[in-house]
């Protein structure tokens, strides 16, 4: 039983480490030199990331919508365009 409750606690610790360390992460999922689409999770607005791209580019971002995934809606689907300066 000691060892049950041991394993308990482990799973536990680390599926709540995970679940903190994901929580806050962008991914890319497409880009070009004039657009950028990523996803996050809830409703964190993935800015720097996005400046980050388009200055590559020589040009700024400008969030053109998002929209909630899934029936639940923990990601978020960010569209922007980068825009010349």
């Amino acid at each position: 039983m000691r060892q049950f409750l041991g394993l308990v606690a482990i799973f536990s610790i680390a599926m709540g480490i995970s679940a903190c360390t994901s929580s806050k992460s962008a991914e890319i999922v497409a880009s070009s030199p004039t657009t950028i689409t990523i996803t996050t999770y809830r409703f964190i607005e993935p800015t720097a990331l996005a400046e980050a791209h388009c200055a590559k580019y020589g040009r700024k971002p400008v969030v053109e919508g998002s929209s909630k995934l899934g029936s639940v809606g923990y990601k978020t689907l960010w569209g922007y365009a980068c825009v010349e300066k």
